[in-house]
């Protein structure tokens, strides 16, 4: 991870100093920026957005940023991590996830609902900085859970 910044920012410097070759290399990005793909190529870089943090869970959710999840009483989880919380986002509406959550009381914000699109997720433990912890497609693994919430929000 940090070598991929490291080049990122070394290929920026690359591009201030003055000469004809930066000046040819500046115009090819300005193209590419101009298309869909290459916009999204550099706005996920510069925004961080597809980076993916090796925290050894098998879900594929697992280490990158949360979804913007549109919540059924209209909250977004963007705006809910602007508390310095994290998050526990219970889709399947298992009641035995609010007692979990209930454990690490003021450091995790339980949410229990639907959302607009939950891409097929039952549960999502979001870290405050807004990486997944923890995410279920099926029922949640409560022990799973305690596990991820123990590492990331301290032992009880």
């Amino acid at each position: 991870m940090g070598a991929q910044v490291l080049d990122w920012s070394r290929a920026q410097v690359a591009l201030m100093r003055p000469s004809r070759s930066t000046r040819a290399l500046e115009a090819i990005i300005r193209d590419l920026i101009e298309t869909r793909d290459g916009a999204t190529y550099f706005a996920e870089r510069v925004w961080g957005i597809s980076l993916r943090y090796e925290l050894g869970e098998n879900h594929p959710l697992v280490g990158c940023s949360v979804p913007d999840f549109e919540l059924a009483d209209g909250s977004r989880t963007g705006e809910l991590l602007r508390k310095g919380k994290g998050l526990l986002l219970n889709f399947s509406v298992d009641a035995s996830l609010e007692a979990l959550a209930g454990r690490w009381n003021g450091r995790i914000f339980y949410v229990v609902g639907n959302a607009i699109d939950q891409l097929g997720l039952s549960t999502v433990l979001v870290r405050p900085d807004g990486i997944v912890a923890c995410a279920t497609e099926s029922a949640p693994d409560k022990e799973k859970f305690a596990r991820a919430a123990a590492l990331w929000f301290g032992e009880i």
